[in-house]
């Protein structure tokens, strides 16, 4: 953004550094685990060792930024069936921060809560999957601007007539993955715990139990309840006004390479928002801009 004098270019020098030291909290801090109640075994080992791998950054002239994605959530981070490449809006989104930094990405493919225990085991710089910012993740990691806000509905069986919306699971089962980030919003649609939670380790056997009744209702991202649908064949739908709204942002580690990755990245998602490249590239692959 050009200013025509050189005390307005100072200025907004400030107020933009500010800015960006806010959106990633407060330079480095010692870095602890994302609550889990399960840890695989495999990060309890790669830990200490992982510690020096996201530090390995350069190749050539470029530096390298790891980041860990699933390669099967539709829309977002997808896997070309012909060509085996990665394919979606987070990977649009960051080759093309990649190409304006001059950074190589390094993709590490792992299942989800995987993804992030790469992060947590120090195994990669950040996460690029949709990750919603809580209360509880900003205490463990620096999270860059919002990029992306993520509506979540109820679903259930598409003949069940008694559920209309959340207040209608007052009483009833709640299908949940294990440490699901709705439970991080549960004090706003269920302050007072009338709900019984179901926890499940796969989302597909929160589908399938919804589908079948064993399960009353579950929460899933509006945007992708008819994609579920189609592709799995299950009989179910959403219903009701969205049930809350999670921010989505890239976490980064605290401490100094992840609070300076933190800054430039905020930084390049601020331009990339102003010249409307987020805005096509959602419209690309979403059919709309949630952030309108």
């Amino acid at each position: 953004m050009k200013k025509n004098y050189v005390t307005k270019g100072l200025a907004f020098g400030m107020v933009l550094v500010l800015s960006l030291l806010s959106a990633c909290s407060n330079g480095a801090e010692k870095k602890e685990a994302l609550p889990s109640t399960e840890k695989t075994e495999a990060v309890t080992e790669a830990k200490a060792e992982g510690e020096t791998k996201a530090a390995e950054t350069t190749t050539g002239e470029k530096e390298v930024i790891k980041i860990s994605t699933t390669g099967n959530h539709t829309y977002f981070s997808e896997t070309n069936e012909k060509t085996g490449e990665l394919q979606g809006f987070e990977i649009d989104v960051w080759n093309e921060i990649a190409k304006r930094k001059n950074w190589d990405i390094q993709w590490e493919i792992a299942g989800f809560p995987g993804i992030i225990e790469l992060l947590e085991a120090g195994r990669v710089d950040t996460v690029a999957d949709q990750i919603g910012v809580t209360d509880e993740r900003k205490q463990v990691y620096n999270f860059s601007s919002v990029y992306f806000y993520v509506p979540y509905r109820v679903v259930v069986a598409e003949d069940n007539d008694t559920i209309h919306g959340i207040k209608d699971v007052y009483g009833k089962k709640l299908g949940l993955l294990v440490n699901d980030i709705a439970y991080a919003f549960k004090d706003q649609f269920d302050p007072d715990n009338k709900i019984q939670y179901v926890e499940y380790d796969k989302s597909t056997a929160v589908h399938t139990d919804v589908a079948l009744g064993r399960t009353d209702a579950s929460l899933m991202s509006a945007m992708h309840i008819e994609d579920v649908k189609q592709k799995s064949g299950l009989k179910i739908k959403g219903v009701g006004d969205p049930v809350y709204t999670e921010d989505a942002a890239y976490p980064f580690h605290k401490d100094e390479r992840g609070t300076k990755l933190c800054e430039e990245v905020t930084e390049v998602l601020k331009e990339l928002k102003e010249e409307g490249f987020m805005h096509e590239t959602a419209v690309k692959w979403f059919g709309f801009d949630p952030m309108e």
